[in-house]
């Protein structure tokens, strides 16, 4: 499939959208609400990948970490479901915590 010459990827609009820790927070407490309702666990982790790209590389993330790089890749492409821990150590990572409101 060609790409459009006006085209934009979702990566880069994400990118361009994810800039301030306002915008990753809005987002990723809509990405949560929607896991809760819909039980699309798959949005939300995708959401994170998203955000953790926005913010520099995947790689870079996991050395920061101290996480493997194929683990994140396999959460992101729905290969595998995280623990609550790892979740939260993402989370934590990005500036965030997971919290009950």
């Amino acid at each position: 499939m060609a790409k459009h010459k006006n085209s934009t990827s979702i990566e880069k609009v994400m990118n361009d959208f994810l800039k301030s820790p306002k915008e990753i927070k809005a987002y990723l407490n809509a990405a949560l609400e929607l896991y809760i309702e819909e039980g699309d666990f798959n949005a939300f982790y995708r959401s994170l990948e998203y955000v953790i790209k926005a913010q520099g590389s995947l790689s870079e993330f996991a050395k920061k970490t101290e996480m493997s790089r194929t683990n994140l890749y396999n959460i992101f492409q729905s290969k595998k479901e995280p623990k609550i821990q790892t979740v939260a150590k993402i989370l934590k990572e990005l500036g965030f915590s997971l919290q009950v409101a």
